[in-house]
């Protein structure tokens, strides 16, 4: 018996689509079990993260920022540090001169706008405020914005990193060719209010262990029926 089509993400009616992703959000629930915001995080320091994030693995970037904890007493240090020091501290990140840069001009940033080391002025911002607000600084663009109002805020913004784009695109959420600002712009419209943070952790961890991007192992997918890709790659 043949499945029912899925429908074309490129032409299909935004509330078809909305169905569609919540059934399948459903379904990752079913299998992966909800998941709860744990509670608020300095803004600040999440920003710092996910700036050191940027084209390296997890546990390089939080190596990195131990060490800057370490080496610093505090942002005002590393605000004002050598930028050549600042590279060398974080180096274990990977692109360790970018990002230092990228760390020294967003802190200088917030204590000249706001007279302190400190972006709690966050919490009152929306996506599109903040985007205005922080966006003209280097790296601090959607993903690096949205992962801060998701997890550090508890914002109902759905994050877009690598392997949640790839999903979005497999899966037919978002057309094939979907960048990724625009499958961040088209889930912001679909991801069913409240399961931005949970839905995120479900795909982001699909990507990693089952829908990887060479040889992702549709065989073992349970949501295999749902997604455009697993059903001509099985």
């Amino acid at each position: 018996m043949s499945l029912p089509a899925l429908p074309d993400p490129s032409g299909a009616d935004s509330s078809v689509m909305r169905e569609r992703v919540a059934k399948v959000a459903a379904l990752f629930e079913a299998e992966a079990g909800p998941l709860r915001w744990p509670g608020r995080r300095d803004p600040l320091a999440g920003l710092v993260q996910t700036l050191l994030s940027h084209n390296t693995t997890d546990p390089n970037a939080f190596a990195a920022y131990d060490k800057l904890q370490d080496r610093y007493r505090g942002w005002e240090d590393i605000a004002q540090a050598p930028h050549g020091d600042v590279a060398n501290v974080i180096r274990v990140a990977g692109l360790n001169n970018q990002k230092a840069e990228r760390i020294q001009e967003l802190l200088r940033f917030v204590k000249q706008e706001y007279g302190e080391y400190s972006a709690d002025v966050l919490d009152g911002m929306e996506f599109d405020e903040a985007f205005a607000t922080f966006s003209h600084l280097k790296g601090v663009k959607h993903k690096t914005l949205a992962v801060v109002l998701t997890f550090d805020l508890g914002k109902d913004v759905f994050a877009v990193d690598t392997h949640v784009h790839r999903v979005c695109q497999r899966i037919g959420f978002v057309p094939e060719k979907a960048t990724a600002v625009k499958t961040f712009q088209r889930m912001n419209e679909l991801v069913p209010e409240g399961l931005s943070y949970q839905f995120h952790i479900h795909l982001i961890r699909h990507g990693r262990k089952v829908c990887s991007a060479r040889s992702p192992k549709c065989g073992e997918c349970f949501v295999r029926e749902m997604c455009r890709y697993g059903r001509s790659n099985v």
